[in-house]
């Protein structure tokens, strides 16, 4: 028998032994066989932990923690981009006119990069460290992929600025938390079908991959707005090419089971589009490659400044009346906490379970990592980040052993530690950090397989959501035509009875967004 088969043999014998043992039991047989540490240091640490009933070992958590940074660091370089596309509310609208035109225009008004990746980092960091010490489980935290594309493009991009998009997400994760600690949670959750969470999910996966194809330069664009028609290929074929091939090699290193295979990708692609952007001298700051070009590069500069100035402006538009007469607003608080609460409770189910087949000793979702994972997102509005998320890619640390916190507080140090090598990750342009958006989407995609497609009151808000979400590049659109078409089949099917209260609540209140909406287009 080779050594593959011998472990998965390994493997299967534990899972059998799980299934024939209590908690209980498994704990006292981990405690028999657990040797603590001589070094009085890494005592403590074991004993903290829980390594002796958990079945712990240190390297293995270490080891852990570096494999899921490793998965997820590419946040730190997708994230800063592509939120520091919204500009300010303050934004002249002359100025926003011509910025289609000239872009330049527009960077005194946006949001500051070094601040999105300063925020994005130290926030991330002080999560996965509460998440370690005080939820004792191997789960990483940073900013949510498909939240920071709601925020970015529809919330701030409708009219409320990057400090709208902010204090909307305040404000949702003030509900968010009060929902972690009360029993709104488990009422939420038995009141919303878990077909329409899966539609809204997909939806996104789509709507985010939409976006990376467009800023790899393959779609056309309008107004800063990726239309559903190729761009001009022969003036951005250099990024295409660099950004596919980099999703090629995303994929390929993905599906060989390789750790860290967006970060590989990345980094591998980022040095040849350095050299060809260095190369051939882009001095065009619309060119895709023109970050990537070594002659603008600005050096170790940490704009602190302006990591200031991006929260100071949040706080002070709370005053802005145009945030509080806008329907947007009120709809995003809502759908951001949706978006959130769910990502949270389905995301953490899967880790229990997963953590369960390793341990037996996970049976049900940590409520200290919901509250920790709820304040997270209030700590990013108030520092100038997206909301934050449980990443899916502590997976892999736990396939390589991590079954403690520690390998949290790995992934927090390491964060930490990143934010002095912000000059690199700002070198590393769009069409290469786009096609990491491109894979998540892929990722996201698979949720697909759970939905009841012979069901038309899922086919059908599933079909909604996706189309509305894409066609009018607005998140909320396609949460909304998921619950008003999911109340709707199940009025036509004769099932309206078994419709939740709540849900027939949220439909109307949908249908009055979208009659609200159009009193205030432009």
């Amino acid at each position: 028998m080779n050594n593959k088969s011998l472990k998965q043999t390994q493997v299967e014998n534990e899972s059998e032994l799980f299934l024939n043992e209590t908690p209980e039991q498994t704990a006292q047989r981990n405690k028999e066989a657990f040797v603590f540490s001589n070094n009085k240091a890494i005592r403590s640490i074991e004993k903290y932990f829980k390594f002796d009933t958990l079945g712990a070992i240190m390297k293995k958590e270490i080891i852990g923690g570096v494999t899921t940074f490793l998965a997820l660091v590419y946040i730190l370089t997708v994230n800063p981009t592509l939120v520091s596309n919204m500009i300010s509310i303050t934004t002249p609208k002359e100025i926003v006119e011509q910025g289609t035109l000239n872009p330049s225009l527009l960077e005194p008004f946006k949001m500051n990069e070094f601040g999105i990746f300063f925020a994005t980092a130290i926030v991330s960091g002080i999560c996965c460290i509460l998440m370690g010490l005080f939820a004792n489980i191997p789960v990483a935290m940073s900013t949510s992929m498909g939240m920071n594309a709601l925020v970015t493009y529809n919330i701030g991009g409708a009219g409320l600025g990057f400090e709208g998009a902010m204090i909307v997400t305040m404000l949702s994760s003030v509900v968010f938390v009060t929902v972690s600690l009360t029993p709104l949670r488990s009422f939420i959750i038995k009141a919303i079908p878990k077909g329409i969470v899966l539609a809204i999910g997909i939806g996104i996966g789509l709507f985010i991959a939409y976006v990376g194809i467009a800023n790899m330069g393959w779609l056309a664009n309008d107004g800063g707005i990726p239309v559903a028609k190729l761009g001009i290929l022969k003036e951005n074929y250099i990024p295409i090419i660099l950004g596919s091939v980099t999703l090629m090699i995303i994929l390929f290193l993905s599906f060989r089971n390789i750790p860290g295979a967006v970060a590989i990708a990345l980094l591998v692609m980022s040095v040849i589009a350095v050299i060809i952007a260095t190369s051939t001298n882009i001095t065009d700051s619309k060119d895709l490659l023109y970050k990537a070009n070594l002659s603008n590069w600005e050096g170790w500069k940490y704009d602190f400044d302006g990591f200031a100035w991006n929260w100071k402006s949040t706080f002070k538009a709370f005053g802005n009346t145009k945030i509080w007469t806008s329907p947007v607003t009120y709809i995003s608080i809502f759908v951001v906490m949706l978006i959130n609460f769910f990502d949270a409770t389905g995301t953490m189910a899967a880790f229990t379970n997963q953590l369960d087949k390793k341990t037996n000793q996970h049976k049900e979702i940590s409520q200290r990592a919901l509250v920790i994972d709820s304040v997270g997102t209030m700590m990013a509005s108030v520092t100038g980040t997206t909301p934050l998320g449980v990443f899916a890619e502590s997976g892999a640390g736990i396939e390589q052993g991590a079954k403690t916190g520690l390998a949290a507080i790995v992934n927090g140090i390491l964060f930490l530690l990143a934010i002095a090598l912000f000059p690199i990750f700002k070198l590393i342009p769009q069409p290469i950090t786009s096609a990491a958006c491109v894979y998540i989407g892929i990722m996201m995609i698979k949720e697909a397989a759970h939905v009841e497609w012979e069901k038309p009151e899922f086919l059908v808000p599933t079909f909604l959501s996706i189309l509305f979400m894409i066609a009018t590049y607005e998140i909320a659109n396609g949460v909304a035509m998921a619950f008003i078409g999911y109340s709707f089949m199940m009025m036509i099917t004769g099932k309206a009875k078994k419709v939740h209260p709540a849900v027939y609540c949220l439909s109307v209140l949908f249908i009055i967004y979208f009659i609200a909406f159009a009193f205030i287009q432009i």
